[in-house]
């Protein structure tokens, strides 16, 4: 076996792998996209992949054939430093092949990446593959989120009214409520910034934040469902189209996006997040929605419990690592 760059030439036979891979993938999670189980599906989403600004990685060759590959996407912005996606197209290795290759793979193609600086790593895997995963730990990276998706098919909206009991109403948000959604959008943050989780939260960012919020009202598209009492929003969730692009290997045909949830931090506890929820699905199942599809941090221990028990199954996770930077120097 050799490894050498990934290059185009190699999409072709890439895509060949990705398609078996997804085949496995869609008998443990029938959720996903029947799509990308041809080869065709599986090149587009490697072009779409391969071609993006920054993207790099190896193959793994035996006898002139391929047998794996791994490859990513560079980038830099101030909240993850100069930094390397892998996505779900990014990745696979031949049937019979022992799922330890990948470990090799890895390898090869993070001694570019950190020759470069980039010292923060992401990887994408199909959530059934436990033995994948664990090749994933062996290198060192750590489960860092969680991409769930609900099916509608035998949803029923339950009887839950907590907010008709604290003499609240529900309703659909409205160009109206710009400074109101405004002003909870910094709920996710500042909990997200607390212990386990501990994700940053720049200052520099609070502003953007706040004006993507006060938009969501005006939106078409988006349906934000808002609890409120005497004019203060007391939760609230938003439901995206989920775009069906050519490599969105995680989003099934039909499906929404329920994309922020919050409740106002003193009413937390009491139901109301899971009366809106029950809402939130039984209208877009009545949309013509079939799936619900969000996502979670693992040490978030809220969210890591509560979406489970909604019936979000896992789909994908999210692998980081972190690479001391010092080894740019400190080589021995």
């Amino acid at each position: 076996m050799i490894i050498v760059p990934f290059t185009n030439d190699l999409i072709e036979d890439a895509a060949k792998l990705l398609a078996l891979r997804h085949q496995k993938d869609r008998l443990a999670m029938p959720v996903l996209p029947t799509r990308f189980e041809s080869e065709r599906d599986a090149a587009q989403a490697i072009h779409a992949e391969w071609e993006k600004a920054g993207a790099q990685g190896v193959a793994a060759m035996e006898k002139g054939s391929l047998i794996g590959y791994l490859f990513g996407t560079r980038g830099e912005n101030p909240a993850r430093g100069r930094h390397v996606w892998m996505r779900m197209a990014g990745h696979s290795i031949a049937e019979g092949q022992p799922v330890d290759l990948y470990r090799d793979l890895y390898a090869a193609a993070a001694q570019l990446w950190v020759d470069e600086g980039y010292f923060a790593h992401y990887s994408l895997l199909p959530a059934h593959d436990a033995a994948l995963a664990n090749e994933w730990f062996r290198l060192g990276f750590g489960h860092e989120q969680v991409h769930g998706c609900l099916s509608l098919d035998a949803f029923e909206e339950g009887p839950a009214r907590e907010w008709q009991v604290l003499g609240a109403q529900l309703r659909l948000a409205t160009p109206k409520d710009r400074q109101a959604l405004s002003d909870v959008s910094q709920w996710i943050r500042t909990y997200q910034a607390q212990s386990p989780i501990f994700g940053v939260a720049l200052p520099e960012d609070a502003q953007t934040i706040r004006d993507g919020y006060a938009r969501l009202g005006e939106d078409p598209d988006v349906d934000v469902w808002i609890v409120e009492k005497e004019r203060r929003i007391l939760s609230f969730q938003a439901y995206f189209p989920a775009e069906e692009e050519p490599a969105a290997m995680l989003v099934p045909s039909n499906g929404v996006e329920l994309g922020v949830a919050a409740t106002q931090p003193e009413f937390r506890g009491l139901g109301i997040n899971h009366a809106l929820t029950q809402h939130g699905l039984a209208q877009a199942k009545a949309k013509g929605k079939q799936y619900v599809l969000t996502d979670w941090r693992m040490t978030n221990l809220q969210s890591s419990r509560y979406w489970p028990r909604q019936g979000f199954l896992p789909i994908a996770y999210r692998l980081s690592r972190y690479i001391d930077p010092r080894i740019a120097w400190a080589r021995g």
